[in-house]
Parts: structure tokens; C-alpha cells; sequence
């Protein structure tokens, strides 16, 4: 999943900032990295709505809107920045 939402972010939504070459290797692991600690962020904030407020749906929805927003601003930041 994370390779595959890579190389549409690198053909569509960066594309004006597009990795080419050696720097699509590149960008490949650093994007991994960043949706790592996107899960991580996820889970963490999924529990902590859940022990708050016990709604499974509810915790999955602010688990899945932290990784979204991470993912999106941090690889933004560290995978397609400007050169």
C-alpha cells in the first residue's frame, strides 16, 4: 500500500516537484519511513480515543484522519521538498 500510494503521490500529487532517477529510491524510503511513524501515530491516537470513548468507529476515523494528516504535511516537509 505505502508503495503504491508513493508512486501515485510522485505522478499526481507532487507532480510538479516529481522524483526522478535515483532520488525515486530515495524518496521510496523516506516516504516509508514517514508512513511508519504515521502508523505508529495512528494507533496511538485510535487507543486514546477508545479509552476515552469507547466507539470502535470513532477511534478509527481520528486514528485514520492523524495518519492522513501526518503522512500528507511530513513527506510534503521530507520526501517531495523543494530542491
Amino acid at each position: 500500500a505505502m508503495t503504491s500510494n508513493f508512486i501515485l503521490n510522485n505522478f499526481l500529487t507532487y507532480r510538479d516537484q516529481r522524483l526522478k532517477g535515483f532520488g525515486i529510491l530515495r524518496g521510496l524510503l523516506a516516504f516509508y519511513l514517514v508512513c511508519s511513524v504515521g502508523l505508529l501515530a495512528n494507533v496511538g491516537v485510535a487507543f486514546s480515543v477508545y479509552d476515552q470513548e469507547p466507539i470502535w468507529w470513532l477511534a478509527g476515523a481520528a486514528g485514520a484522519l492523524m495518519g492522513v494528516v501526518w503522512n500528507y504535511a511530513i513527506s510534503g516537509l521530507f520526501v517531495w521538498r523543494k530542491r
